[in-house]
């Protein structure tokens, strides 16, 4: 008997057609605020020891579904720079506040700036930290529910993790393609058996034909793991 195979290009184009479905129940409502409030913050460019890229309009938007779809309590950011990642997060934290807070971490190793106070969300930046400085002050137990990589992990790194990371963990990968960032720590994140191909699944970046078919305009590089145990077959 054949057995139907899923791969992660098939389970790619389900998984980002749920993340939008939901997100996009509240696009007539928030999306022209959401935009307008993430492009103020190339102001922010000003205060900047070192100017570099910032995400698109599109990665900005999937930061927000994906953190809408599974409501995390500690979110955790590497590279956050002028903050259009950590708000995208942050704004989709408001909307299911009143089920409970989400407390957003950042660090930037280049740069010292402030962020507004633009949302309800608490984010605590630690300014021209690394990456192993931040998970460094991290409790042993307290658990990280999203991961949002925009900057490669050091090697000291993958044991903090460990202590902060459970199966239920979501990470979200920025520049998976080639030999960039995303991939490199994908693949140190295996190496280092802090995550696995049996604990996560990995989900590709938007694929062109469903981003177009909602509407977004710009390309997208992000992928994302996602638990194993999240997936579930059912009836309907």
């Amino acid at each position: 008997m054949n057995t139907i195979k899923i791969n992660p290009t098939d389970l790619s184009l389900i998984f980002w057609r749920k993340i939008l479905d939901n997100s996009f129940l509240k696009k007539n409502t928030i999306q022209k605020d959401f935009f307008k409030k993430i492009d103020s913050l190339d102001e922010l460019r000003l205060q900047s020891s070192y100017n570099t890229g910032s995400i698109s309009s599109t990665t900005s938007w999937l930061l927000f579904s994906v953190t809408l779809f599974f409501k995390p309590k500690i979110i955790c950011e590497v590279g956050s720079f002028i903050g259009k990642s950590s708000f995208s997060m942050a704004f989709a934290a408001d909307i299911y506040s009143n089920e409970y807070k989400c407390l957003i971490y950042c660090c930037d190793y280049s740069n010292e700036i402030n962020f507004p106070n633009i949302t309800s969300t608490k984010i605590k930046q630690f300014h021209k930290k690394s990456s192993t400085e931040m998970f460094g002050n991290f409790e042993s137990d307290q658990k990280i529910d999203l991961l949002h990589l925009d900057g490669r992990l050091q090697n000291e790194d993958f044991d903090l993790l460990k202590n902060n990371f459970t199966e239920n963990t979501i990470l979200i990968l920025d520049d998976f393609e080639g030999n960039e960032k995303g991939v490199l720590n994908f693949n140190n994140l295996l190496n280092n058996n802090v995550i696995s191909r049996r604990s996560h699944c990995l989900i590709y970046p938007i694929q062109e034909e469903t981003k177009t078919k909602y509407g977004l305009l710009e390309k997208s590089t992000s992928a994302v793991l996602i638990p194993s145990r999240s997936l579930r077959i059912t009836a309907q």
